[in-house]
């Protein structure tokens, strides 16, 4: 399930040519039109933050079905903030797209 988490965040619908495409100035540089938080700085730090979890959510699957370590709380826990926090993003992401889709062109 991580794998297509992580396509669907990154890869699927162009996100990666959209957001170069993108003008993301800050608050302050463009008081009229800027962002307030979602810059490119810091998109590119949460989306960078987010594939390295999936991806360790990954191979932590793996490893404890390989029998590498032990089932505990904490790994459990982490694991399943790594899921809850994906899904989020790729449910901001779906509702965003299909309001931008289904925006009024006038």
């Amino acid at each position: 399930m991580y794998p297509v988490l992580l396509l669907a965040l990154l890869w699927d619908s162009r996100y990666l040519d959209g957001l170069r495409e993108q003008e993301r100035r800050s608050r302050a540089e463009d008081p009229v039109d800027g962002v307030h938080f979602w810059t490119k700085a810091r998109v590119r730090v949460y989306t960078i933050v987010l594939a390295f979890l999936l991806v360790c959510g990954l191979g932590a699957c793996v490893l404890g079905l390989a029998g590498l370590f032990g089932d505990s709380a904490v790994l459990r826990g982490v694991l399943a903030g790594t899921l809850v926090l994906a899904l989020v993003t790729l449910l901001v992401r779906v509702f965003g797209e299909v309001v931008r889709a289904t925006r009024d062109s006038s």
